[in-house]
């Protein structure tokens, strides 16, 4: 499948907006995205929600969202056709870095980008110094992005969000709750959301309300969903 035909195929979420964003230490990002005056490139680990912030600034702006990752195996033809839109996202920029047609492509796309003064953001895991790159020159174009990075939220934020997603579900959440999410359960924030979908999911068909044995025993044992060290 060629590059014009996949804006057809590539689906944003239909959570991914900033309104569901929960900006924590973020509001930079989240700015700069919102008003996508120069080229961005926002950077986090997994889990940071660069993903989500990168297809929020699709769905606000229009245009085209490219995962580079879910287009690998395409090949770099998958960006043919991608300078005409408006504006364009690339996301998972990194996965690509040691295949030098692929350099060679996004840095083609994103050198008509400019020249052409469309708007573009990307993301990837890391700021361009550190990303590993078979072209120097892609290097050198990432770096005259904005580059922002995501910073992780801290316990009370992340026990903030927790109460305010499960307060939109009209799910009760007990402190223990999260206080014991918290401990034993991977922290960052997609993991901690997919975990309150399942209390959520599992005191709806229980019909019973969250309690600490409950959460326990519909998440698992702790020892099993404990992230590993930092």
């Amino acid at each position: 499948m060629r590059g014009a035909q996949l804006p057809l195929a590539v689906q944003l979420r239909d959570t991914a907006s900033f309104d569901s964003y929960f900006i924590g230490p973020n509001t930079e990002a989240v700015a700069a995205l919102r008003e996508l005056r120069e080229p961005i490139l926002i950077y986090g680990s997994a889990g940071s929600g660069r993903t989500h912030l990168l297809q929020a600034a699709c769905r606000l702006h229009g245009g085209a969202y490219l995962p580079l990752a879910a287009l690998r195996d395409i090949g770099p033809a998958a960006l043919d056709g991608y300078a005409s839109p408006h504006a364009v996202f690339i996301d998972d920029a990194d996965c690509v870095g040691m295949e030098r047609t692929w350099c060679w492509a996004l840095l083609r796309l994103l050198d008509r980008l400019r020249s052409e003064g469309r708007r573009f953001a990307l993301a990837a895991c890391a700021t361009p110094d550190r990303l590993d790159l078979a072209v120097p020159d892609l290097r050198t174009r990432l770096a005259q992005c904005a580059v922002i990075g995501l910073r992780p939220l801290d316990d009370a934020q992340r026990a903030e969000l927790l109460r305010l997603r499960a307060r939109q579900r009209g799910l009760d959440l007990p402190d223990e709750v999260t206080r014991w999410l918290l401990r034993t359960w991977p922290r960052d924030t997609g993991s901690l959301l997919a975990a309150l979908d399942i209390l959520d999911r599992g005191t709806l068909t229980a019909k019973r309300r969250l309690t600490l044995p409950l959460a326990q025993s519909l998440l698992g044992s702790a020892s099993a969903h404990k992230a590993p060290d930092r």
